[in-house]
């Protein structure tokens, strides 16, 4: 029910109040967006958080001008992989791993198979791909 009231809450910022937000919400922010159900487990996007107003004014042009962009103390930036490829995907899968302090089988079955799928198909596909799990990940961290 929480949840339901947050969402019934929730609405688009016209503009920024001035008031910086606070780091251990941003990190809360960012762990849901970890977090987020994507396809594959493979989270094939990066978050970027800009802080550094130069850059943040650099980016409002091609943002349609937004106030918002500028004017916020945080920027979160979800940028989709352009591709999946073998170096990626062995990338997550070994973080994973290290950091779980394990490999099973399974787990290892399931690497070889995304191997043997992703890098062979178009790479408009999979970036498409990659982009709607980043809007996963954008929704969970609107959520949260």
């Amino acid at each position: 029910m929480e949840l339901l009231d947050k969402l019934n809450w929730r609405y688009a910022a016209k503009a920024m109040n001035g008031e910086k937000v606070a780091e251990d919400k941003v990190e809360r922010i960012l762990e849901a967006a970890r977090l987020a159900p994507t396809s594959s487990g493979l989270q094939p996007f990066e978050i970027i958080v800009v802080k550094n107003q130069d850059i943040k004014e650099k980016i409002r042009p091609v943002a349609w001008n937004q106030s918002m962009i500028t004017d916020c103390s945080h920027l979160l930036v979800f940028a989709a992989w352009d591709n999946y490829t073998e170096d990626r995907i062995n990338y997550m899968f070994d973080l994973t791993n290290e950091i779980r302090g394990f490999k099973n089988e399974g787990w290892e079955n399931y690497r070889k198979m995304l191997l043997d799928m992703y890098p062979q198909k178009d790479p408009e596909e999979n970036f498409n791909h990659a982009a709607k799990q980043a809007y996963i990940a954008f929704s969970q961290s609107i959520a949260a």
